[in-house]
């Protein structure tokens, strides 16, 4: 019986342990200027496992003050230009709620509580002693700087003592960074193809034809999450996009393929529902998006992108987009449809 317990409550500790973390909200910080969001704990979810914090490539807060971080954690991330640096506050509506905040920089790739290193992280926490010469209020605050290279930050607001309901303000306040005006965005040509069921069909394509997208937060918005931030490099060249239907209870198989057999491609996909068909960079949502892409590291994995995509009991829009990578703005390649 003992043993029985025991297997129990490792069970319930494993379960907990696996529990994701909602993914974190994109919030675009503006140089030299302040932005503001609301949110709430409800959103977020507690995140037993806080070792993180307190290894040595992190030193974000010490196991000793874990406790102030036992709530529910809401996650954001935005980007910290390189020669600035990022205030971040958290105010609670709540005068009297005990809230906690922390916030790491680094490439964006690794979310807390797998976080094995990052480039620095502070966190701001209410205090156990009164310090002298100093105050603190309800409000909590952290500041990040970046010299010559550019950083993803990670944000998060916790509850303290088990804390998981209570709304607040959060403030990004950035001075210096970059401060160029964004290009203007030119139409992404958009092409309509068709899909036919227990057939492959294959369309060629040119680079040259499309235009590349500045803004690519869309593609790491969490009601996306196509591809990270940190990828982004991977799909700065001219984009072609095509959109084709998806039937019920259907699976999509997309590849891509340069002619040359060479050249560095990189395709992605997503699926709404019915109503408005939506293109990226004005993509506020979406069912499901995927990506590929050369990874770095040397791990070469050939000229070929595949993706795919399924359907349930409703009929879904697809749309498709080529885009080249590292700047690429021309090459011929062959786009295969297969629907099964």
């Amino acid at each position: 019986m003992k043993t029985l317990i025991t297997l129990f409550f490792c069970a319930l500790f494993t379960i907990a342990r696996l529990k994701a973390q909602p993914s974190p909200g994109w919030i675009e910080s503006i140089p030299n200027g302040v932005v503001s969001v609301k949110g709430g704990l409800a959103d977020g979810a507690s995140m037993p496992v806080l070792n993180w914090a307190w290894d040595s490539q992190n030193a974000c807060f010490t196991a000793t003050q874990q406790h102030k971080f036992s709530g529910h954690h809401v996650l954001y991330q935005t980007r910290l230009p390189a020669r600035a640096e990022m205030t971040i506050r958290v105010i609670p509506d709540d005068p009297d709620a005990n809230f906690s905040l922390y916030a790491y920089s680094g490439n964006g790739e690794y979310l807390v509580p797998d976080l094995p290193r990052c480039v620095s992280c502070e966190a701001d926490y209410k205090w156990d002693y009164k310090y002298r010469g100093k105050t603190q209020d309800h409000t909590r605050s952290v500041s990040l700087r970046a010299v010559a290279n550019p950083y993803t930050v990670t944000i998060g607001v916790a509850g303290a003592d088990g804390l998981a309901d209570g709304t607040f303000t959060l403030e990004i306040i950035l001075e210096g960074g970059e401060t160029k005006a964004a290009p203007e965005q030119k139409d992404v040509p958009v092409f309509r193809i068709e899909s036919r069921k227990e057939e492959t069909l294959t369309y060629r394509g040119k680079l040259e034809d499309g235009a590349p997208i500045h803004d690519l937060s869309w593609a790491w918005n969490s009601q996306n999450a196509c591809f990270v931030s940190i990828r982004q490099d991977k799909f700065t060249g001219n984009h072609i996009l095509y959109a084709t239907d998806l039937p019920p209870h259907s699976e999509m198989e997309i590849s891509l393929r340069p002619e040359d057999g060479a050249a560095n491609l990189s395709l992605y996909a997503y699926s709404l529902g019915a109503g408005k068909l939506r293109f990226v960079p004005d993509l506020p949502s979406c069912i499901s998006c995927e990506a590929s892409f050369q990874p770095d590291m040397g791990q070469a994995t050939g000229p070929e992108r595949q993706v795919s995509l399924r359907s349930g009991t409703n009929p879904l829009q697809v749309v498709i987009g080529v885009a080249g990578a590292d700047g690429l703005n021309s090459g011929a390649y062959l786009l295969t449809i297969s629907l099964k």
